[in-house]
């Protein structure tokens, strides 16, 4: 019940009624708007905020729980305009958990209300499908003190309009993933297999599949090690299923067999472009934090730390030993008055001048675990003396670590794996490379393969 001290003038009631009426439009103006509730994993969001007075304070409050079951939380403070809008896409965060302009930052900037060495990226497969579910998030509009708008966001990976079915094909452990229809449009798509890391098995494979079969991409993950009848650990490891992958690929009616690329992350960077030194087939290559010279085997489920680096070959192609870059303490590979070191490196570099086609490296410039940055800076002069073209890209990050992912998702705790194992980077670093690569990629491969739109 409303009481009215001024119940004895009508003129004073009219006054008090207006204020209340403007303090309540005031509080609830604050609106949020969203241009797609259901979005890809790297795209903008594209929210704003209108109804505020100009210059009015607003906070938004992002949410989400990851696949550990922790909470992960990140807010910002913004300053309405001269027309009552905030979009953080070009509105400054003046407080909160990220400071300045940057629209991935409620992303990048969530922190959890959990132990240490949390898990970070929330989307997992559907059970019993090789796809993925959607991460979700809540999004929080707080205006005097109070929530005045919530809406509920879900990011993909894949989205709802990507096809995923196993391979079967003796030697060959992988996936394909699919843009719905292209399978039987009558068209040849470009098509990339993709490739994971040193933890092994198929996963990170599956992801970069998914992502790119978002854009419009036939991929193939390919697993090379840690999977029913391949190596255990990463020693000898032979290339030859991503050859195998080509073969394959080349047979199906909706690929076209002359627009294959492979795409690959940390060693499966090094190995993409150590298949397409080796095989034609391939017209382009992207590496994420990969290296042009492989670095020593990798035993594993060695405690403490469950790697451990062995004075042997890493790779293999068609049953022979591939070279290797053994361990230098403090060595620079880029020193070129080191004429011992030189030597070393130049017995271990990849014939990467012989890949068919356009290679992109995307670097980091605090990459610990790889070197990434480095060894980017070696591929590149290497490339340049043996005159490969001028199509080749580098995506250098200086504050980027070796865990670079093509999606937006939080970063605050990327660069703490452990004590054992050191990945560097800083968590703007790593928000400016995911934020970047990710679309550079894409835009790399539909120029080299053919466009997928």
């Amino acid at each position: 019940m409303l009481v009215c001290p001024f119940s004895g003038r009508p003129d004073m009631r009219r006054l008090a009624l207006l204020l209340l009426l403007l303090a309540c439009a005031h509080a609830n103006a604050a609106t949020l708007h969203v241009s797609s509730l259901d979005s890809q994993a790297d795209a903008p969001l594209g929210v704003h905020v209108s109804g505020m007075r100009p210059t009015e304070l607003v906070e938004l409050r992002l949410a989400m729980k990851d696949a550990k079951g922790i909470i992960w939380r990140s807010s910002a403070v913004y300053r309405a305009d001269l027309d009552g809008m905030v979009d953080p896409a070009i509105t400054a965060a003046e407080a909160g958990s990220y400071m300045g302009i940057d629209q991935t930052g409620l992303f990048w900037s969530m922190q959890p209300e959990g132990p240490p060495r949390p898990l970070p990226f929330p989307i997992q497969r559907r059970p019993g499908d090789l796809r993925f579910s959607p991460a979700e998030f809540t999004l929080d509009v707080v205006s005097g003190g109070r929530v005045v708008d919530t809406v509920k966001l879900r990011r993909w990976i894949d989205g709802k309009d990507v096809c995923a079915f196993p391979v079967t094909s003796d030697g060959l452990v992988a996936n394909v993933y699919a843009p719905q229809g292209a399978l039987v449009d009558g068209r040849r798509h470009p098509t990339v297999i993709t490739l994971g890391g040193s933890e092994g098995g198929i996963e990170s494979a599956n992801m970069y599949a998914a992502w790119l079969a978002s854009h419009g991409f036939v991929a193939m993950s390919v697993a090379y090690y840690r999977m029913p009848g391949l190596p255990k650990d990463l020693v000898r490891v032979p290339i030859d299923p991503v050859s195998m992958g080509v073969t394959w690929l080349q047979d199906q009616s909706y690929v076209d067999p002359s627009g294959i690329g492979v795409l690959g992350g940390s060693w499966g960077g090094t190995i993409a472009m150590a298949a397409a030194s080796h095989d034609p087939r391939l017209r382009a290559v992207v590496s994420f934090v990969g290296s042009p010279a492989p670095f020593r085997g990798i035993q594993r489920d060695v405690a403490p730390a469950d790697f451990r680096a062995v004075n042997k070959p890493g790779l293999t192609f068609k049953g022979k030993d591939l070279p290797f870059l053994p361990y230098r303490e403090d060595a620079s590979w880029l020193d070129e008055k080191e004429a011992e070191i030189q030597s070393t490196l130049k017995a271990a570099l990849l014939p990467i001048e012989k890949i068919n086609g356009p290679l992109m490296l995307v670097a980091a410039g605090d990459d610990r675990l790889g070197l990434s940055g480095e060894m980017a800076a070696v591929a590149q002069r290497y490339l340049a003396r043996h005159a490969h073209g001028t199509h080749d890209q580098i995506m250098y990050f200086s504050d980027a670590g070796h865990l670079i992912s093509p999606l937006w998702q939080p970063t605050t705790h990327r660069h703490d794996l452990g004590p054992h194992l050191q990945v560097g980077g800083t968590p703007e670093g790593y928000a400016r490379a995911d934020r970047e690569s990710g679309a550079a990629v894409i835009e790399f491969l539909r120029s080299a393969l053919g466009n997928t739109r």
